[in-house]
């Protein structure tokens, strides 16, 4: 199968197109300034998705692809940065037209669970309402919802909302990350808050799996993706340190965490059922993962 994955130099797109083309699909490498995974694809191109008109040149130029993979995505925290709606809305409406002009077989976005805002209904299944709590989560949002118009039109279309996606490549600023840097030094690690915050850790070599079998059955709808267990701010800090042979200190910092108690228990039982997903990598392989992106090469 040729695939077109867009963001194929980030954090999920890198992942998922080092799985795809390991698995002996042709794959195309879209974004803006390729990188990391994206170096190492044969074939690797570098577009700007939220540039106008970018759809009828990609038709133009490239080979007519089976699938579309779009994990492209911009991440600005900046609620009013222009790069949102371009990257995110524009963007995913002209990856549409260039996957209604190629008629692929599959399309798959990568979304993300907290389009629904703060958890209330425990799990959180595919039916939990919705109300993003930045521009960002509007902005996946609005995507899923060009994909159910387009679905309803005819196209095989297919949202996956990821939980906490973790993996080699992570800002170096996120709290998986800080704590294994830590950990690694020997440093303290120290937790907001009692540290009961809990958050759905996935890792982006399950997304890719879930997304390869959401192409191999050519599968609509939304799914959530997740590794199905929730961890504490403070039981990741212990884990890390277990996890490395640290011999690092975990404690309370003292500083309020306004999160405290919100738990991102996600029921990934549709995806087990519809998809054949299962996720295979523990937090501790995360971990180790992460570890091995942060030590100095030789």
């Amino acid at each position: 199968m040729k695939v077109l994955v867009t963001g194929s130099s980030g954090l999920v797109g890198g992942a998922i197109a080092a799985c795809l083309s390991a698995d002996g699909h042709e794959v195309i490498g879209l974004s803006r300034h390729p990188t990391g995974e994206a170096d190492r694809l044969p074939n690797a191109i570098a577009a700007d998705i939220g540039a106008a008109g970018v759809a009828s040149m990609l038709a133009a130029e490239l080979p007519r692809c089976d699938a579309i993979v779009h994990a492209a995505a911009a991440l600005e925290r900046d609620p009013y940065a222009p790069s949102i709606s371009l990257t995110n809305c524009l963007g995913t409406q002209q990856v549409l037209e260039l996957a209604a002009r190629w008629g692929v077989e599959s399309l798959v976005y990568l979304s993300s669970v907290p389009v629904i805002g703060s958890p209330f209904e425990l799990p959180v299944t595919e039916r939990h309402p919705v109300g993003p709590r930045s521009a960002y989560h509007a902005s996946k949002l609005y995507g899923e919802q060009l994909l159910a118009v387009a679905r309803r039109d005819g196209l095989a279309t297919v949202s996956l909302r990821l939980s906490a996606p973790v993996g080699p490549g992570m800002p170096a600023a996120r709290l998986l990350p800080t704590f294994v840097a830590r950990a690694l030094s020997g440093e303290a690690l120290e937790v907001l808050g009692d540290g009961t915050r809990g958050q759905d850790y996935v890792d982006t070599r399950d997304v890719a799996a879930a997304v390869k079998a959401a192409l191999a059955r050519r599968a609509t709808g939304l799914f959530n993706v997740a590794s199905g267990r929730c961890v504490t701010n403070l039981e990741l800090a212990r884990r890390c340190v277990s996890a490395l042979d640290s011999s690092s200190e975990v404690s309370l910092s003292g500083t309020p965490d306004p999160e405290d108690g919100v738990r991102w228990e996600v029921s990934i039982a549709l995806a087990e059922s519809e998809l054949g997903y299962r996720p295979r990598h523990s937090l501790e392989d995360s971990i180790a993962a992460v570890a091995e992106g942060l030590r100095p090469v030789d």
